[in-house]
C-alpha cells in the first residue's frame, strides 16, 4: 500500500512479473505515465487503486477478481487533468480531478436495459392475452374491462385511436407512439453517463485516502425513494392496470379486427406507461 506518499515517476514493468501480488494501491500520488501492459500476467490480483496520480492512455485487461465496487479505481472519469482521461474499461470506479467518483458499471447500459425492458412487456402481455383466451368465462370477465372500452383507454387519449376503424386514426397514433418512444430513448440515453465526456454528471461517490473502500455521499436514500414510487405509481399505475385488461379483453371479441384493436392499444398503453416508469426511475 503507497497511497498518499508523494510518489513520482512511472510505475515498473517489473511488478508485472510479481505473481502472488493481490493488491497494488498508488492512489494520491504524482505518478506519471501508462499502466505497464505486464500487468495482465497479475493472476491473483484482487485489489488496484490508481486514482489521484497522472496516468495517461489505457489500462490493459486485468484478470482481476472483482470483490467490490472499489476493486479497481483509475482517474477514467470528467473532467479530468488532460484533453483526454485514462480509458479503463475494467474499472468499477471511475474518479476526476476533484477526487469524485462512481460506479463505472451502473451508469451506462440504461438505453440497452429499456430494450430489454420492452421485450419482457410485450411476452408479458402476449401470455396475458393467451391465459386470456383459455381462462374460464367467469374468471375473465371478473377481470374484464367494465363498459366502455374508451373509457378504459381514456376517449381523449390519442391511443382511443387504435379502437377505431379509420386507417388515418391508426397512422396518427403510431406516429404518435413512435414519437414517444424516441422521445424516451432519447432521454433515457441522455441518463447514460459516458465518463470520458460527460461533464455535468453529479458523481454520488467519494475514495477518501485513508481507506480502501469508496462511500456514497448521494443524497438520495430509502425514505426519497418510496415517496418517488408512491407520487409516480398514482400517475401511472391507472395507465398499466387499464392496458392489461384491454389485453386482457381482447379475446372475447367476435371479430379478430375488434380484439387485434383491443390488443394493440393495450399494449401501447402498457408499454408507454412502463417505459415513462422506467425513465423516471433513471433520473433518480
Amino acid at each position: 500500500d503507497f497511497r498518499d506518499n508523494n510518489l513520482k515517476g512511472s510505475i515498473p514493468s517489473e511488478i508485472g512479473k510479481l505473481s502472488n501480488l493481490s493488491s497494488f494501491i498508488i492512489s494520491y500520488n504524482e505518478i506519471t505515465g501508462t499502466i505497464p501492459t505486464e500487468f495482465t500476467d497479475l493472476s491473483k490480483l484482487q485489489l488496484m487503486h490508481l486514482h489521484g496520480n497522472r496516468l495517461r492512455g489505457t489500462v490493459p485487461p486485468l484478470p482481476l477478481k472483482v470483490q467490490s465496487t472499489s476493486s479497481l479505481i483509475a482517474d477514467c472519469g470528467s473532467p479530468s487533468d488532460f484533453d483526454t482521461p485514462l480509458h479503463c474499461p475494467s474499472c468499477t470506479m471511475c474518479c476526476n480531478s476533484r477526487q469524485e467518483c462512481d460506479v463505472a458499471t451502473a451508469k451506462n447500459r440504461f438505453a440497452n436495459w429499456a430494450f430489454f425492458l420492452m421485450g419482457l412487456v410485450v411476452v408479458f402481455l402476449f401470455l396475458t392475452a393467451i391465459a386470456s383466451w383459455y381462462c374460464k368465462e367467469g374468471f375473465r370477465q371478473y377481470l374484464s374491462v367494465r363498459g366502455c372500452e374508451h373509457d378504459a383507454i381514456g376517449k381523449t387519449s390519442v391511443y382511443s385511436f387504435f379502437l377505431s376503424n379509420s386507417l388515418t386514426a391508426w397512422a396518427l397514433a403510431t406516429a404518435v407512439v413512435v414519437a414517444q418512444v424516441i422521445c424516451f430513448y432519447s432521454y433515457i440515453s441522455g441518463a447514460s453517463l459516458v465518463f470520458d465526456a460527460d461533464k455535468d454528471w453529479v458523481y454520488s461517490f467519494v475514495c477518501p485516502r485513508d481507506e480502501a473502500e469508496c462511500r456514497n455521499v448521494s443524497d438520495v436514500g430509502v425514505q426519497g425513494w418510496v415517496f418517488f414510487s408512491i407520487f409516480i405509481a398514482a400517475h401511472l399505475m391507472s395507465d398499466m392496470v387499464n392496458g392489461i385488461k384491454l389485453v386482457w379483453n381482447a379475446p372475447r371479441h367476435c371479430l379478430i379486427q375488434n380484439s387485434l384493436q383491443s390488443f394493440f392499444g393495450g399494449v401501447c398503453l402498457f408499454s408507454i406507461a412502463a417505459l415513462a416508469l422506467y425513465s423516471r426511475s433513471e433520473e433518480r
